[in-house]
């Protein structure tokens, strides 16, 4: 489409006059008439009656001004929204997030987010990692937070954090075989000493789920499940009243505000998740992610 009609035909709507909307055009006076008279050709119907003196619009005329108003009017809309998603002023943000993500990370990240960007709209979905990732690739979502492995090579991440996961035992177990720590923190235990105990797992398409079968195989044992579940909230508390084992991270355990604590176990160097903002690759919206990630950062450092 090629705004410079309607710009020549409304400055002679006002001007009322060839000469004097050329001059604020910046062109000729025969340039402006011929141009006119070329569209109203295309058009198959004259814009402007020329009998009258000043230039008055034919009915068509009217119709076609009308018309070119609004057209503009939408194109200055549209160009000042842009301006504003440039400026993170306005956009929208379609962000996933895990289950442990949406009850423990989320509501600390939120409303730094809000108060600092305003004008951005947030539209969340939680769901697994399994599905998330289909969600980034299909483009129905702009950013996700998960945990590390990512399956797909045409997802990329932003690491954020890095935290320990543990072992979660009723309140009242106790084992000769666990070690307590010399430096503080909680007792390490090896996983080949609880073959016989029962243990309440994440979903399989769930990314802890994954790291504790693998943890588990590298063990050389076969877990008794009890119960599998998609909240990590639940798996703790079930753990708290004595039901199982479950395997919690760090950020659940600390949050948790449980009246009556499950007993935490380490349970070897390295067993721990990677935090990631993902993103699906050579997508657009670079300066918004770009705001999320900064702002997932900032929290995360301050918690």
């Amino acid at each position: 489409m090629d705004l410079k009609q309607f710009e020549y035909v409304l400055t002679v709507m006002e001007e009322k006059n060839f000469s004097r909307a050329a001059k604020r055009l910046f062109i000729s006076q025969p340039s402006l008439s011929q141009y006119i008279s070329r569209l109203e050709a295309q058009l198959g119907f004259e814009i402007f009656d020329r009998s009258t003196v000043p230039l008055t619009l034919t009915y068509e005329g009217e119709l076609y001004a009308e018309t070119a108003m609004n057209v503009l009017e939408m194109f200055d809309n549209l160009n000042r929204r842009i301006r504003e998603t440039s400026q993170l002023k306005a956009g929208r943000l379609n962000l996933g997030l895990t289950p442990s993500k949406a009850s423990n990370t989320l509501p600390a990240i939120l409303p730094v987010f809000k108060e600092k960007y305003p004008g951005i709209e947030l539209n969340i979905t939680e769901a697994t990692s399994f599905q998330l990732e289909n969600m980034i690739l299909e483009s129905k979502l702009d950013l996700c937070m998960m945990n590390l492995p990512i399956q797909s090579k045409n997802i990329a991440y932003e690491p954020i954090l890095t935290e320990n996961l543990f072992l979660a035992a009723p309140p009242d177990f106790h084992s000769p075989h666990e070690v307590q720590p010399e430096n503080g923190g909680y007792p390490t235990i090896e996983l080949k000493y609880l073959s016989e105990e029962s243990f309440i797992l994440m979903h399989p398409e769930q990314r802890i789920r994954q790291i504790t079968d693998s943890t588990f195989l590298s063990a050389g044992i076969r877990p008794k499940v009890v119960m599998e579940t998609g909240s990590i909230d639940t798996a703790l508390r079930l753990s708290a009243s004595g039901a199982g084992f479950s395997f919690v991270p760090e950020s659940s355990a600390r949050f948790a505000g449980l009246v009556k604590q499950p007993k935490y176990y380490s349970i070897n160097e390295g067993f721990s998740w990677t935090l990631v903002v993902a993103y699906k690759k050579n997508s657009p919206g670079t300066k918004l992610r770009e705001a999320f990630i900064q702002t997932v950062k900032s929290v995360i450092e301050k918690e």
